[in-house]
């Protein structure tokens, strides 16, 4: 295979492009390739953040460190790409040789004090993502002494365009859930509370350190028994509690038990739903199982179902008998804040209806 072939090349960039959204290195290898493939000569893939003046170089091909040092110190200021890029649609290149033309970038100080010094003539910019907090761009510089590229160059770098947005939006998303997944699972071994993941059939998938040592006292009403959460308690089924939870027996719904003991314990299994953000390793409606002790209402949701305080002054209002409401006068915010949160409320615990919703609450009590 030959890069002289325009579809070799081709099938080279798309196979780069969509390597980088499971390997963060690749952009590299991407940007070096795409710069030569479309007539240019230097790229750089930039990511902005709203609490910054100016979008930081996060990787860069052929270009000089001092070049970047200069930009971020005082030259991003004259850039006219950021303004212009700013209302742009994701997808849509900004030419400056074409929209700012020979004549405006001659007399422009941006271009004459500052890229003239350091090679460059012409940028091309792409909006690879965008939202209200942070931004990402692809350039691609022309330097001083190159020639203009030709046409089956920028036809290239047309048809390769779709790919490389849909890549960057496929890699953000990756590395979203990854972070997702991450923190959910830090926050699940950060809890007090003795946590346990397991199917239907009561196989356990994770647990936290809390449930590790609760399984190791003397007296815990649990054991864990080839890879299976059980009771040792004779009479009590919790198998029945975890195929419920799970959907095995019509719409997965939540349950609890009190254990007895000379201490108020709850057991509590609530659904987790196959397409849940932290359940995509296992992917299949799961069980997560907690053992609570007779720690504060309030605390114990925000540590198990990571309720926010206005979420938490909202249970606690339902679990009085308030309506939505009669609860958005009382907390000062419209019915539509509460119904918003009441459905986060849903949505964290599992249950479907206000009823279940307010019956787990108060079992927490």
């Amino acid at each position: 295979m030959t890069m002289n072939d325009p579809e070799a090349r081709y099938d080279e960039l798309l196979e780069l492009a969509y390597a980088c959204v499971l390997e963060r290195s690749t952009w590299s290898d991407l940007l070096g390739r795409v710069s030569e493939a479309c007539g240019r000569q230097r790229g750089i893939l930039l990511m902005w953040d709203a609490q910054q003046p100016y979008a930081q170089i996060a990787l860069f091909h052929q270009n000089e460190a001092s070049a970047a040092e200069a930009y971020s110190r005082h030259f991003y200021r004259l850039d006219p790409t950021g303004p212009a890029m700013e209302h742009r649609d994701r997808g849509v290149w900004y030419h400056d040789y074409l929209e700012l033309g020979p004549e405006r970038m001659s007399r422009s100080p941006y271009y004459q004090e500052f890229k003239r010094p350091h090679g460059m003539r012409g940028v091309s910019c792409l909006k690879l993502q965008h939202d209200e907090n942070h931004s990402a761009y692809l350039s691609l510089l022309t330097n001083q002494d190159a020639r203009d590229p030709h046409a089956d160059q920028q036809r290239m770098l047309d048809r390769i365009t779709p790919h490389l947005v849909r890549a960057a939006q496929m890699a953000n998303v990756v590395e979203g859930l990854k972070l997702q997944l991450q923190t959910r699972q830090l926050l699940q071994e950060q809890h007090a509370t003795p946590l346990w993941l397991v199917n239907g059939e009561g196989r356990v998938l994770f647990c936290n350190t809390a449930a590790e040592q609760r399984l190791g006292e003397p007296g815990s009403p649990l054991r864990q028994r080839n890879d299976r959460l059980s009771l040792n308690l004779p009479g009590m089924e919790l198998l029945t509690l975890m195929r419920q939870a799970c959907g095995r027996a019509g719409p997965a719904r939540p349950a609890w038990m009190r254990l007895p003991g000379a201490e108020p314990v709850q057991l509590l299994v609530t659904p987790v739903k196959a397409e849940a953000r932290f359940n995509l390793i296992h992917q299949q409606p799961l069980a997560l199982v907690a053992l609570l002790d007779a720690r504060p209402r309030a605390a114990l949701l925000a540590e198990l179902f990571q309720f926010t305080p206005a979420e938490n002054r909202l249970a606690e209002l339902m679990v009085r008998g308030q309506s939505p409401e009669e609860c958005a006068r009382r907390l000062g915010v419209s019915i539509n804040t509460v119904r918003s949160q009441l459905r986060a409320l849903f949505a964290k615990t599992g249950t479907q209806k206000q009823a279940e919703l307010v019956g787990m609450l108060a079992r927490l009590g």
